[in-house]
C-alpha cells in the first residue's frame, strides 16, 4: 500500500526550504524516515545546495500552466514496509492563494487532494506575504466572502489558511475510520523572539493569527497538529555570527522541529522528519 501526502502553502511559506532539509535527512538516514526513491533527485540536490552554501532556496517562478512534473519523495518509516509519497506540486504558492481568492481550485489539484491521506501546510513567521486584517470582524466577513474582486486589499493570511484547511477538510481521502491528518508548520521558527520560541507553536498562532488558531482547535473531520520548523537552526540573513559558524561548518546539527511538550512549552527535536512521521503514524 502506498499513501500520499500533499505539501501546500502560500508564497514564501517555507515549502522548498523544508523539502531541501528533509531531503538531506532522508538521503543521509539521520532521521526516522528512509529513502525508497526520488525521481527528481537533480532538483532536490539543487535546492539542498543552496542551504549548504548558507542561502535559502530561491522562490519558484513556475505557474500551473508551465508545470511539467511534481517533486516527490518516496519514503517509509524505518522498520516498516508501508510506502509514503510526499508530493510537492510543481506550482507556485500563488496557486493556493488564488484558489482561495477566487473560491476555485483547479480540478486537477482537487483530484490530487482527494487522493492524499494527509497534508503539510506551511506558514512562515514574519513573511512579507503575510497580511494582517484590521480586526476580527473584517476577517470573519472575508471568511464568508472570499473573493478578492470584492475587496481592494489582500486577503488576510488567517482567512487564507482557514480556507485552505476547509479545502483539506472537504477533500482529503478518508479511507478508514481515522481522521485525515494535517501538520501545520510555522517555518522560520528561529526568527521569533526568545519568549515566543519557548512557547508552543499553537500559542504563536493564537497570538498572531487568532482566527486560524480557533479554526484549528475546533475543526471537525481533521486531526491537526502545529509544529515550528527551522531548516538551519538560525538566521542566515540577519545574524552574521551565526552565518559565519554555519559557513565554517561549526554546527553539529542544523535544522530542528519545535512541538508542544504538553505543559505549555516547546521542546526541540533535531529530527526534521518529525511532522511527516506524525502524519503517517
Amino acid at each position: 500500500m502506498k499513501r500520499s501526502i500533499m505539501v501546500l502553502g502560500q508564497p514564501d511559506s517555507g515549502k522548498s526550504n523544508y523539502l531541501a532539509r528533509l531531503w538531506e535527512s532522508v538521503r543521509g538516514g539521520t532521521g526516522e524516515l528512509e529513502l525508497i526513491d526520488a525521481p527528481e533527485i537533480k532538483y532536490l540536490e539543487e535546492m539542498l545546495a543552496h542551504l549548504l552554501q548558507g542561502e535559502f532556496v530561491p522562490r519558484s517562478d513556475k505557474s500551473i500552466e508551465a508545470s511539467e512534473h511534481d517533486i516527490t519523495l518516496l519514503v517509509r518509516q524505518k522498520g516498516r514496509n508501508e510506502e509514503v509519497e510526499i508530493v510537492v506540486p510543481d506550482v507556485t504558492g500563488e496557486l493556493w492563494r488564488d484558489a482561495v481568492t477566487n473560491a476555485d481550485l483547479p480540478a486537477e489539484w482537487m483530484r490530487r487532494l482527494e487522493s492524499s491521506s494527509g497534508a503539510l501546510l506551511f506558514l512562515r513567521a514574519h513573511s512579507e506575504e503575510n497580511h494582517q486584517p484590521l480586526d476580527w470582524v473584517t476577517s470573519r466577513r472575508l471568511l464568508k466572502h472570499t473573493g478578492a474582486s470584492q475587496t481592494a486589499s489582500p486577503i488576510p493570511t488567517q482567512v487564507l489558511y482557514s480556507e485552505l484547511l476547509r479545502f483539506l477538510q472537504l477533500k482529503l481521502e478518508r479511507g478508514s475510520s481515522d481522521k485525515p491528518k494535517v501538520a501545520v508548520i510555522v517555518s522560520a521558527w528561529d526568527k521569533l523572539d526568545p519568549e515566543q520560541r519557548v512557547s508552543t507553536p499553537i500559542s504563536y498562532l493564537q497570538g498572531e493569527f487568532p482566527l486560524l488558531a480557533g479554526r484549528i482547535t475546533n475543526i471537525e473531520g481533521l486531526n491537526v497538529q502545529v509544529f515550528g520548523s527551522s531548516v538551519v537552526s538560525g538566521d542566515l540573513q540577519d545574524d552574521p555570527a551565526f552565518k559565519d559558524k554555519f559557513d565554517q561548518g561549526e554546527l553539529k546539527h542544523f535544522g530542528y522541529i519545535a512541538q508542544s511538550d504538553g505543559s505549555g512549552k516547546s521542546v526541540i527535536n533535531c529530527d526534521v522528519t518529525l511532522p511527516v512521521n506524525w502524519l503517517i503514524e
